[in-house]
Formats: C-alpha cells, structure tokens, sequence
C-alpha cells in the first residue's frame, strides 16, 4: 500500500471545516455534521481518516453496535469510531456513519507553525 493522498479544500472557508487537532489535517465539513452530543458530534462524511478493515480495531459496545476506530491519516490520531453494524438504527446513528470525539477536532483556527514544538530551557546536565 502506497502514501495516502491528502484532500485539502483551498476554496472552502477555513470556519466551515473541521480538523484534527493534533496536526491540523481537514477531516470534515460543518456541513456534514448531523447530530451532536456533549463529548463527540456524528457525520455522514469525512475525509483524510483511516479505518482499518482488520478485527482488531473493531469492538462492539454495550448496545450492541459495532464500531471501529477512526484515525486521522496524515498523524494516526484516533478521532472516533465508524459504526460499522447496529441493532437498533435511530435517526442520527446507523450504518455508516462516524461518531468523532470533540477533543479530537477544531475548527482550523491555527496558524502556520502553531503546532511546532518549543524546545524547553532547563538546564540538563548529562553533557556538560
């Protein structure tokens, strides 16, 4: 399997996509998003995420649907979960769709180097 390509929408204002918080990448639209909760927010679409096929990343949940993890492509960050198969299908959750943590993501409020890390200034002494 080669390097995935990365989708990044220039002509789509920055306040109307949602990314990872992590590296930044768009992982949705506003648009998109169907229903909300208090800790994630459910899309029927996103892009630049990385659902493994394999068993392992899946899991049933206490209601007994079957989800699996959802990472952003570019840093490996899990964003949430794909439901995958469900019992009961309410208006906002069935097959399909992806349930995203809101700790996960943000609105691209960052600028360029944002997420760059400042090296800290304390004084080690393993070399001096």
């Amino acid at each position: 399997m080669g390097r995935p390509f990365i989708l990044h929408y220039d002509e789509i204002p920055d306040d109307d996509c949602i990314n990872c918080r992590i590296c930044g990448t768009q992982v949705g639209f506003i648009g998109d998003l169907h229903a909300t909760s208090i800790v994630s927010w459910v899309f029927h679409n996103v892009f630049n995420v990385e659902v493994p096929e394999d068993k392992r990343y899946h899991q049933v949940e206490e209601d007994g649907r079957t989800v699996a993890d959802t990472y952003c492509i570019k840093c490996g960050n899990l964003l949430g979960w794909k439901v995958i198969a469900i019992v009961k299908p309410s208006m906002f959750i069935r097959e399909g769709v992806f349930i995203i943590r809101l700790s996960q993501i943000g609105p691209n409020n960052q600028d360029e180097g944002a997420n760059e890390q400042v090296p800290n200034d304390e004084q080690g002494g393993t070399n001096e």
